[in-house]
């Protein structure tokens, strides 16, 4: 019996201690759930930016597409948007059928001109959704589906 108490307090002990910084947890080789997840306009409003078990498997899910962007770009992603929840999204402005919403889509930044990716990505032959280059900010948007097949590989330039 007492065997079986330490066993559960040392469970519970590791649990927690697990637990008090699970968002700088990895997610995939390159990326934190912190990085996913994080938010300035949460932040800023106070606001818990918290996913759902499905959106959290879609962030997972992303990572590792974020994955073979990273490792085709041969340099730091910089992350500046990736998961928004529903209030999140509003407070931004964003689509109400953004793939953010759902976890996956990311805006990044990199060093270097942005406007090369597009060309990297082709050549590592890097499916994606949607890919948006915004020239004044320097920034890309890239969504991705749950199906490679189902991807379009749209390449926008906003000109705003």
């Amino acid at each position: 019996m007492l065997k079986k108490v330490i066993l559960v307090l040392v469970m519970l002990l590791c649990i927690s201690c697990s637990s008090i910084d699970i968002k700088n947890r990895k997610i995939s080789k390159y990326f934190t759930l912190k990085e996913a997840i994080y938010s300035n306009t949460a932040k800023k409003y106070g606001i818990k930016n918290n996913p759902s078990s499905s959106d959290y498997k879609n962030i997972l899910y992303t990572a590792i597409r974020m994955d073979e962007v990273r490792k085709a770009l041969r340099t730091q992603v910089y992350i500046t948007s990736w998961y928004r929840n529903k209030k999140v999204n509003r407070k931004v402005k964003g689509n109400s059928r953004s793939y953010h919403r759902k976890g996956l889509a990311v805006d990044f930044k990199i060093k270097g001109k942005a406007k090369y990716i597009k060309n990297k990505l082709d050549k590592a032959k890097v499916s994606y959704d949607q890919l948006i280059y915004y020239p004044k900010q320097n920034r890309v948007h890239i969504s991705f589906k749950k199906s490679k097949r189902q991807e379009r590989k749209q390449y926008l330039i906003k000109k705003s």
